[in-house]
C-alpha cells in the first residue's frame, strides 16, 4: 500500500474533523465513528488499486517478450495495461 493504515487513518481523522467542525455532517455519533466512516472508502479503493497492480504485474511476468523490469519500456507497458483493466473492470484511477 503507497500509504500505512495509520497515514490514512490520520488523514480520515482531519476530513472528519472538518467536516462534522463545520458542521457538513451533523451526527451524534463519536468523530472515531465519523472516521472510520470516512476511512473505509480510502482503504476500499487502495486495496483495489493494488489489486489491479498485481494483477498487471503477473500478466506482464506471463508475456514472453516482455521488456526488462524497470525499463521506459517496461514501465509504459505497465501503465498502459493497468488503464486497460481498469477501464475494463470500470474502476476509475
Amino acid at each position: 500500500m503507497r500509504l500505512s493504515e495509520d497515514r490514512i487513518n490520520a488523514i480520515a481523522y482531519k476530513i472528519a474533523f472538518e467536516l462534522v467542525k463545520k458542521r457538513y455532517v451533523k451526527t451524534s455519533r463519536r468523530l472515531s465513528q465519523v472516521t472510520a466512516w470516512v476511512e473505509k472508502p480510502i482503504l476500499d479503493n487502495l486495496r483495489q488499486e493494488e489489486a489491479l497492480d498485481e494483477e498487471v504485474r503477473r500478466t506482464l511476468a506471463g508475456m514472453k517478450t516482455a521488456p526488462p523490469e524497470g525499463s521506459f519500456e517496461y514501465q509504459a507497458l505497465y501503465q498502459r495495461k493497468k488503464e486497460e483493466l481498469a477501464r475494463r473492470r470500470g474502476y476509475q484511477l
